[in-house]
């Protein structure tokens, strides 16, 4: 068996309780002055892949159903130089 992934290790530290908090839930992230690492990305991957979905809606915006999945974006961007906002959302339709 290899190693575990970054995104793996957050995940299995964020508490699984988590999961029982339903929602939306919306992670900004800004690289300022910088360029995201391209680890960041597979990471970014993996986590989509753990949770069974989520996705980015804009370069640095991150939305999943996965509060636990949330908290592990927020703490991979942290880790490599983001700054991040953590958010519960309600998404309204408009007609």
């Amino acid at each position: 068996m290899g190693r575990k992934s970054l995104a793996e290790k957050y995940y299995e530290q964020v508490k699984k309780s988590h999961e029982e908090e339903s929602g939306t839930w919306l992670v900004l992230y800004d690289f300022r002055e910088m360029k995201a690492n391209t680890k960041f990305w597979t990471n970014m991957k993996r986590v989509e892949e753990l949770v069974n979905g989520g996705s980015l809606i804009q370069y640095s915006a991150y939305t999943t159903d996965s509060k636990r999945g949330a908290i592990t974006v927020h703490l991979l961007a942290e880790h490599y130089g983001a700054d991040t906002v953590l958010y519960r959302a309600e998404r309204i339709e408009i007609k």
